[in-house]
């Protein structure tokens, strides 16, 4: 995919003429409305949090040009909108006590998260605008075809990778190690779940309960109650029956990997941990709806011989 297919030249604020970021970007929002993209009246409010860093990011990519990253909901796929303006405004989302200035700006909107557009497109770039004399091209746009005469830019590649985000399921249930195993079973079969991780105080993974460790369960319990006339079985707890030994990956790994370390492993599921901490299931079925279409047969094969 390249930055000529993301741009949407209906959005094209040339020129700007707002003194900060905040205003450049609602010169631009009011584009995206119009088109129908945006509801009425949120134009304002979505600038100035994406100008202060409240929602998305802003990010440098030279010292005249910044990109500014931000989700909305109701678009169908990432698109791009270009902001220049004839004199310089300021930035004050980077953070610094004083705040400096940028004379372009690159909003990339997507309707999901915002990984994929920082760790693929962003880079491309910043490769490109590297170049002074590229740069001061894009300075110079007036119009949105000025804009796609720039053919280094406009001929930007950008390959989307799927992550494991793009896939996750968000956790829904946990158990702590003692809970009792009975009621853990309960809930697996009330809430027909596959596995149940098991978390410590700071949700970290400590272990995880499958459906084969709660059926082993209670074969063992359904044995011991027929040898057993008397005295109750001691209550088991999920520490004990959970398997301690958890495969787990990373929202911003590649989902091409993670299915390849499924595949490997034979497992219907993954964690997912941000930090330590558990947020939500990879399963085959949330994978195959993610990855279908997306990789050909040839980048398959290629990724499950490195893996």
């Amino acid at each position: 995919m390249r930055f000529s297919e993301l741009l949407v030249d209906a959005w094209a604020a040339l020129p700007l003429e707002s003194g900060d970021l905040a205003g450049a970007l609602h010169e631009m929002m009011e584009r995206v409305a119009a088109s129908g993209t945006l509801e009425d009246g949120r134009a304002a409010k979505l600038a100035r949090d994406l100008a202060f860093g409240a929602q998305g990011e802003v990010q440098r990519l030279n010292d005249s040009v910044v990109a500014v990253l931000g989700s909305l909901e109701g678009l169908e796929r990432l698109s791009v909108a270009v902001g220049v303006s004839a004199l310089p405004f300021l930035v004050t989302a980077e953070g610094l006590s004083e705040p400096r200035s940028a004379r372009a700006v690159i909003l990339a909107l997507v309707p999901g998260r915002l990984t994929g557009v920082r760790q693929d497109l962003l880079p491309a770039l910043g490769k490109v605008l590297r170049d002074p004399d590229r740069t001061a091209r894009l300075l110079e746009a007036r119009s949105p075809s000025d804009l796609r005469a720039l053919r280094e830019l406009m001929d930007v590649e950008f390959q989307p990778r799927l992550r494991v985000e793009d896939a996750m399921i968000p956790v829904a249930h946990r158990v702590h190690p003692d809970t009792p195993l009975d009621d853990v079973v309960d809930l697996m079969i009330r809430r027909r779940l596959h596995a149940v991780p098991v978390v410590g105080e700071r949700y970290e993974v400590l272990g995880i309960l499958t459906s084969g460790d709660a059926l082993a369960y209670v074969l063992q319990l359904a044995g011991g109650e027929r040898g057993r006339k008397s005295a109750p079985p001691r209550q088991r707890l999920a520490r004990e029956f959970m398997t301690r030994t958890v495969l787990c990956v990373s929202e911003e790994q590649s989902l091409a990997e993670a299915a390849n370390m499924m595949v490997n492993r034979d497992a219907e599921e993954l964690p997912v941990v941000r930090e330590g901490e558990l947020v939500g299931f990879v399963t085959r079925e949330s994978m195959l709806g993610a990855l279908r279409g997306t990789l050909t047969h040839d980048e398959l094969d290629d990724k499950t011989r490195k893996s």
